[in-house]
């Protein structure tokens, strides 16, 4: 049994907010829902056009993506380095995200204080990220720091320092990192999750990794993982603000001219994890309540794939009016705060459901207490082997796409750091730059069919993570 050494303040799922909050569903608490649906059907949003994707590619095959938005006057820098966690070997894992950390801490071309001077004078806001199959690298500006900007980033990704200074302090950031989400009931058990259904892939391991692992980790060891994997062929640039969207691809081509110009290695497919009877893990954790948190594995995520497991999570978990919150806490009185969501992944991606809830609650108009933890791992889990079994009724799917397109046209509406994202991530993952406008299609015409023969395919066993609190077994 896992122990989480005390409480942390339990963000909504951090490590599956990459993709899984914004397209698809997201916790909803017994007090309020986290994006309620649209009063109109689909059909009925029409969100303003948007100016079409700029597209340039260096001559070894780096990505350089532009689209123009004047809605104000931010621009968003990203940068999506095919380093995940399928990149790294078994025995270093969090080399990725130690990669990822030092990297923005200087560069070869610029003195400390130089480089310092240069990320202000461009607008001081960078960062990296790791995720499971990229590293993200962000630079947020306005436009008249922008060119400078695009130097900047152009300039740490083609020319990092890592200097021994520089990975020890990336060391001491990450383990703060780690330390943090151990302690935190939902993203603890969340990676146990993770562990149990890709107990023979790298999804498994923690994208941050593992503490007494990246202590041994040396600058050489980043430097090769940088060399391997930082260059053009698995590198997608996308550009979002108000700049004129033809002269920013000019200026990016220049600024990421310097990116290495050789082959990047090939990483093998991990091979699929099956799961073939219920794997189930026990954590402790500091909170008085109990959470029980299941996953199912599901298919690589492709453009025919992601609107409909998009659409059958949001009819089990988008909202007060999918299933989790009917069933489970109008129906039975259970749960304080319960969600799902869909992880699409480049190799196999998974959809999670979990129910925070009381361990133990009075029996009505008797005496004594009855247990409630098998009770919600049966409810939860009854969700979706009946979604398998019967499918989802007509109203479910009519309101389930209702959901997922209401989600999608408030992404529509996010920050330009956020448009950014998606459009790098979306070429990135091979999901295409106009992968927004055919989700946007799609998802309306997702059929009941389709999501009970998807359910079907994916709900025949699952991983369960059963959090009790830290002074019981």
């Amino acid at each position: 049994m896992r122990t989480p050494s005390k409480h942390g303040s339990r963000p909504a799922l951090a490590a599956a907010a990459f993709c899984a909050a914004v397209l698809c569903g997201g916790a909803v608490s017994a007090l309020e829902e986290a994006a309620p649906p649209p009063a109109a059907p689909p059909a009925a949003v029409a969100p303003r056009p948007r100016p079409p994707v700029r597209v340039g590619t260096l001559s070894n095959g780096l990505r350089l993506l532009c689209r123009a938005n004047d809605a104000s006057e931010m621009v968003s820098i990203v940068c999506m380095v095919r380093a995940g966690i399928p990149d790294e070997r078994d025995d270093q894992s969090g080399l990725a995200a130690l990669t990822a950390e030092a990297l923005v801490r200087g560069t070869t071309t610029h003195t400390d204080r130089g480089f310092q001077e240069m990320l202000l004078a461009a607008g001081g806001n960078i960062r990296a990220a790791p995720a499971f199959d990229f590293t993200e690298i962000t630079l947020v500006t306005n436009k008249d720091l922008f060119e400078r900007a695009l130097k900047v980033l152009g300039d740490v990704v083609s020319h990092p320092r890592f200097s021994a200074e520089d990975v020890t302090a990336a060391k001491e950031t990450l383990k703060r990192r780690i330390t943090g989400q151990q302690q935190d009931m939902i993203s603890g058990a969340y990676q146990a999750l993770l562990g149990q259904l890709y107990s023979r892939s790298p999804y498994g391991r923690p994208a941050n990794g593992d503490p007494e692992v990246i202590d041994r980790l040396r600058p050489e060891d980043v430097r090769r993982f940088w060399d391997a994997n930082y260059v053009q062929n698995r590198i997608t640039v996308a550009v979002v603000g108000d700049v004129d969207a033809s002269k920013a691809l000019t200026l990016a081509l220049k600024a990421f001219q310097d990116v290495p110009f050789r082959p990047g290695s090939v990483t093998p497919a991990p091979p699929p994890e099956q799961l073939r009877r219920p794997r189930v893990e026990f954590v402790r954790g500091a909170e008085p309540r109990a959470q029980i948190m299941v996953g199912f594995l599901t298919p690589p995520a492709t453009r025919a794939n992601f609107p409909v497991y998009a659409v059958l999570d949001a009819v089990v978990g988008g909202g007060k009016r999918a299933r989790l919150f009917r069933n489970i806490r109008e129906g039975k009185s259970l749960g304080y705060e319960l969600g799902s969501f869909y992880q699409p992944l480049m190799y196999q991606s998974h959809l999670t459901g979990y129910v925070v809830t009381d361990q133990y609650r009075k029996v009505p108009r008797g005496e004594g207490v009855e247990s409630l933890i098998d009770k919600v791992k049966e409810l939860l889990i009854e969700q979706y082997r009946q979604l398998a079994a019967a499918g989802p009724t007509d109203q479910e799917i009519a309101r389930a796409r209702a959901y997922v397109m209401g989600r999608y046209a408030l992404q529509r509406q996010e920050r330009t750091r956020d448009q950014a994202k998606w459009l790098a991530w979306n070429s990135a993952m091979r999901l295409g730059t106009d992968f927004d406008e055919y989700f946007a299609a799609k998802v309306p015409a997702v059929t009941k069919e389709q999501v009970q023969a998807a359910a079907k395919e994916c709900f025949n066993s699952y991983a369960l993570v059963v959090t009790v609190p830290q002074d019981q077994q």
